[in-house]
């Protein structure tokens, strides 16, 4: 049987789990989240990938089972999560993406995967945590009857300016 895949935008989680991150203590709250993460998925059963902007040094995590995606530097997590959705054809509708990216959500959505916004995944994963900023609401958007504002069609138009028909 197959487990629902989730897809996450590390440092975006990171940083809303411990708005208070700086260089210094990057290390020790990237473990702490690991570790949060490692609790949910022995629960849930579930396959974690947790991608991380490029440039840093994996230590090994010993009892680990998450997948740890550190990008190329020249690439982001979001472009590689984008990429990654991309590529899996009919399995997207088993990838959530958790990312409060609004343009990582709309272009995950557009290829059939679904989206939380890191808050939403913070209130699953630590019941008593609540987060300011709700975000995301594209996948409560995603089947609405009435019109997209302005600033959603421009965001639109950038994430599809160079596509050529």
């Amino acid at each position: 049987m197959n487990h629902p895949e989730i897809i996450i935008d590390g440092y975006n989680l990171l940083h809303k789990l411990f708005p208070s991150v700086s260089r210094t203590n990057l290390a020790l709250h990237r473990n702490k989240t690991e570790s949060l993460l490692n609790r949910y998925q022995k629960q849930r059963k579930s396959t974690i990938t947790v991608v991380y902007d490029g440039g840093g040094v994996r230590e090994s995590s010993e009892g680990s089972s998450l997948s740890i995606v550190y990008t190329a530097s020249s690439k982001s997590a979001d472009n590689w999560i984008i990429d990654y959705v991309k590529s899996l054809n009919t399995n997207r509708k088993m990838v959530t993406i958790v990312s409060s990216d609004r343009e990582v959500c709309r272009y995950g959505l557009a290829f059939g995967a679904k989206c939380m916004s890191s808050e939403e995944f913070i209130a699953i994963l630590s019941p008593g945590k609540r987060q300011r900023n709700p975000c995301c609401p594209v996948a409560e958007r995603k089947f609405s009857e009435g019109f997209l504002d302005s600033n959603e069609v421009d965001q639109w138009k950038r994430l599809f300016r160079h596509r050529k028909p």
